[in-house]
């Protein structure tokens, strides 16, 4: 049955962050998901992961953060 089934992860609430935190969001282009699949959230050494079906952590975007997510603040694991 269509509509039955898990719910889609959402990690876009910005609520107990302050406008400084918001900015930094948006300036860095965060988004739930990654434009290219090559780069999400989960790969990136500044996420820390909370598991794959809950969001994350961001050692430079503050907030919710979606494992499959980005910003333009990527970087690769080493």
């Amino acid at each position: 049955v269509e509509g039955c089934g898990k719910k889609e992860l959402s990690c876009s609430s910005t609520t107990g962050l302050t406008p400084a935190d918001i900015q930094t969001r948006t300036a860095l282009q965060y988004v739930d998901h990654a434009a290219d699949p090559a780069k999400p959230c989960r790969s990136c050494r500044l996420f820390r992961t909370a598991g794959e079906a809950a969001c994350g952590g961001c050692e430079v975007v503050k907030g919710p953060i979606h494992p499959g997510g980005s910003c333009s603040a990527w970087a690769a694991r080493t």
